[in-house]
């Protein structure tokens, strides 16, 4: 990593150098007057191929390039999509509260909002030894479960828009999510009780939770596991209707592939 940055740092110090070296040239040999126009002219032209650019790229990211599946990615993103139609209308920022030594920051605008429930893990530990014990089924003492057992809990969802607008079209929201009592009420600016903000996979949490791994990673990992079921069951309707022949696109490419005739060679053709 050291050297890939230190390559880096060195191609942008020669392009510098070499950019500042032509112009002083074209200052001596054409004028100044010449030189604005060439910076102007090359203005226009990296201009006009960086809106190029990035028409050729989203045509490329909407039809040609094959999208990977993350089940965390899509999960936030459907964070995304219920906190913008769940925000209520009368709440603005969200900060963080700091303390006495640490006046508050500024996260950003909140753009959404939702409350949703998370499983967490509780782990029952020996008094004397400290290890994880099993956890006995009440009704059959007889019965040892896992050395875990579940319980719900709320959780409050902020999504939350770093930048402005046109930044904001360049970059995706935050999302952060914190229980209900890590923040004071829920009108006008809202400040979360804490000092920072973690990312943890594709979400942000206070640094009081940020080594509460039986509620963050395992939620975490619930519902990733409940997203690559769904695409599961999707991708399992997709096979079957091929199968079964009900996916029309599919069926028109059999049917052509039984129209192509292969060629044969003459009955007298001796080879």
């Amino acid at each position: 990593m050291v050297k890939d940055s230190t390559k880096k740092v060195f191609v942008v110090v020669v392009i510098i150098v070499v950019f500042l070296f032509l112009i002083i040239l074209g200052t001596l040999f054409i004028g100044i007057k010449g030189i604005g126009s060439i910076l102007l002219w090359i203005l226009g032209a990296l201009i006009v191929l960086g809106i190029f650019g990035i028409v050729v790229y989203a045509v490329y990211w909407l039809f040609f390039k094959k999208q990977k599946f993350d089940a965390t990615y899509m999960n936030k993103k459907n964070l995304v999509n219920a906190g913008r139609i769940s925000k209520p209308s009368n709440i603005n920022d969200l900060y963080l509260s700091g303390d006495k030594g640490h006046s508050r920051v500024r996260l950003g605008k909140i753009i959404g909002y939702c409350r949703i429930q998370v499983m967490r893990k509780n782990i029952h530990y020996d008094q004397t030894t400290g290890e994880p014990i099993l956890v006995t089924d009440p009704k059959n003492p007889m019965n040892k479960t896992e050395e875990y057992d579940l319980e719900k809990e709320e959780q409050d969802v902020f999504v939350v828009e770093r930048h402005g607008f046109p930044l904001s079209l360049f970059s995706d929201p935050m999302v952060i999510r914190m229980r209900p009592d890590d923040h004071d009420m829920l009108i006008g600016d809202i400040s979360a009780n804490g000092f920072s903000i973690i990312p943890i996979s594709e979400y942000y949490f206070l640094n009081n939770d940020y080594l509460d791994v039986r509620k963050i990673d395992f939620a975490i990992l619930k519902e990733a596991q409940r997203g690559i079921f769904f695409e599961h069951l999707k991708d399992s309707k997709e096979i079957l209707d091929k199968a079964v022949g009900l996916d029309s696109g599919h069926k028109k490419e059999i049917e052509k592939k039984n129209l192509y005739e292969i060629p044969q060679l003459p009955m007298n053709d001796q080879r």
